[in-house]
């Protein structure tokens, strides 16, 4: 794990940090297409991103470090030349303060998006900027230092740009939308039962519509005009000029969402509010003429329902039943007991047409655990290969008896292995064949396992193969407050992960089920695929008497 030996504060001297080795070649980027990308590997990534950043800033950014060289120059020449490092002073400052807060618990810190959004908005707006502005530095330009210019240079190149922060605006879009959260909690900083370093302020919340409205979410959209346009009135003059938008903006961004979703009435009322507090603006007369028309036009025909546009076709199956609220409360099991020996299981049938079984307090905490931290710090290792040079993390982490060489994770996988041996007995009759155990992470996307089979080694018996079954054991290392549910949406079944419990389906005969996005600390899930033989069928190896 480097999470503890990245951060260095260089006292002596620039040239310390020539130490830093750069690899070349090496795969730096997660696609933002992919689930791993808010994986807790990935976001720790950003977050030493702007750790290092901090280190160089410490030692450049000093007054003198800008301009000539000229011991003799006066302080107002100097200042002629010099550039205005108030803002990103601000930045720094602000990072510092962060990293204070976060450095003792950064998994909770990763854990909340509004945290995740500050970050990337951080990193892009204020440390690219200024990780530019270090590159001008004396010791950059004159003191042939290139192993310092080209950490910034990696630094600058591996910075989250406007995609990813979209990416993590559309995530808290879809988040507040599936768990149906209140845009006020949102921008409180209010999810999951836990507060964000900092709530958003209200510039924050404008540059999140603009990022909605370019996406074509403009049910989401609504929503946060709506909630800033409440918020205005509570500004002081003074706040409100200080704004790059006014309320015009607002209702003019309104009337475009209503309109996109076929309610021109609502898009023209709140135009007509538009041009009441500025007659002159050219956008909103040009909307009132058109919304005008429009409406004359389709006179004779209703427009759809606000309501049920709102809850319309823009939400999956999947998203229905992860923010599905019954899910939420305690229900009561309809276990049965079933000895093996001198223990008792306790076997849930959650579905008999396909089969879908969950045994409940298998696993004991002390396994779990070592597993879970276990995968955590191998995958964060194998991510990165030097102190700054990061790779896309692998989707899971193997845990092979013969090639482990801690005693105790190699003692708790032998125990793992061996409950889940157990199990097989109370679903099967035949031995099956087990491929590699895995750990992998569920974290703030979520994750749909039919994009990940053959990493998981997930595989369908061959069609000629037809006496054999693949299934899998899927082992909850943990815990988690919101979110995290397994679905299958074909089925529309949908279950909440136990830590210690043990769900177990075959994914030859129903499609591979999706984990539904976790609020707050992550899931960590093991998985051990399995083929095996069908009951009362005769194979290949069988004796003739």
């Amino acid at each position: 794990m480097k999470m503890s030996s990245v951060r260095v504060y260089f006292s002596c001297s620039v040239s310390i940090a020539l130490c830093l080795v750069l690899f070349s070649g090496v795969d730096t980027a997660t696609s933002i297409n992919d689930d791993r990308f808010m994986s807790d590997v990935n976001l720790e990534r950003y977050y030493v991103i702007e750790e290092n950043a901090l280190s160089n800033a410490d030692v450049l950014l000093r007054d003198d470090y800008f301009g000539t060289d000229d011991e003799e120059e006066e302080e107002e020449e100097h200042l002629q030349h010099a550039p205005n490092l108030t803002t990103f002073r601000s930045v720094i400052d602000e990072a510092k303060a962060v990293h204070r807060l976060a450095g003792p618990d950064l998994k909770t810190f990763l854990a909340h998006p509004i945290n995740v959004y500050h970050l990337f908005r951080r990193l892009d707006n204020g440390w690219r900027k200024g990780l530019e502005l270090l590159l001008q530095t004396t010791p950059c330009k004159k003191w042939n230092l290139p192993l310092i210019v080209g950490r910034l240079r990696y630094l600058i190149e591996n910075l989250p740009g406007s995609d990813e922060l979209g990416h993590v605006v559309e995530y808290i879009a879809k988040v507040q939308n599936m768990y149906e959260i209140n845009v006020k909690d949102i921008v409180d900083g209010r999810i999951g039962g836990t507060l964000a370093l900092k709530p958003l302020t209200i510039a924050e919340q404008f540059e999140i519509v603009k990022i909605l409205h370019e996406k074509d979410d403009m049910r989401t959209t609504l929503k946060w005009l709506h909630a800033i346009n409440e918020q205005l009135p509570q500004l002081s003059s003074a706040q409100r000029e200080g704004l790059n938008f006014s309320k015009t903006d607002i209702l003019n961004l309104m009337a475009s969402a209503y309109y996109d979703m076929r309610q021109v009435s609502n898009a023209l009322e709140v135009t007509e509010k538009a041009l009441e507090l500025d007659p002159t603006n050219r956008i909103a007369i040009s909307n009132h003429l058109f919304f005008t028309n429009k409406l004359a036009i389709q006179m004779d025909k209703s427009e759809p329902s606000l309501t049920r546009t709102f809850s319309g076709k823009q939400i999956s199956k999947y998203e229905r039943l992860c923010g599905r609220k019954k899910q939420r409360k305690v229900t009561k099991k309809k276990c049965r007991l079933i000895r093996v020996g001198f223990m008792h299981y306790k076997m849930e049938p959650i579905s008999y047409k396909p089969n879908i079984v969950v045994f409940h307090d298998v696993i004991r905490n002390k396994t779990s655990d070592t597993l879970k931290n276990y995968a955590h710090e191998t995958q964060s290792d194998l991510a990165w290969i030097s102190e700054e040079t990061f790779q896309s993390p692998k989707f899971s982490v193997d845990l092979n008896l013969d090639k482990l060489t801690e005693n105790s994770v190699k003692q708790e996988t032998k125990i793992l292995l061996d409950q889940v041996s157990t199990l097989s007995s109370l679903v099967n009759e035949k031995p099956e064949t087990l491929q590699q155990l895995q750990v992998f992470n569920v974290g703030l996307e979520g994750i749909h396992l039919k994009h990940h089979w053959s990493e998981m080694h997930l595989y369908s018996p061959p069609v000629k193969k037809w006496r054999k079954e693949a299934g899998a054991y899927f082992v909850f290392l943990n815990d988690v407050k919101i979110g995290g549910e397994i679905v299958f949406p074909d089925n529309n079944i949908i279950l909440h992960p136990e830590k210690g419990s043990v769900l177990f389906y075959y994914h030859s005969k129903v499609s591979l089920h999706s984990f539904c996005p976790v609020i707050g600390s992550s899931l960590w899930v093991a998985v051990q695929p399995i083929q095996e033989h069908l009951r009362n069928y005769c194979v290949d190896d069988d004796e003739w008497l």
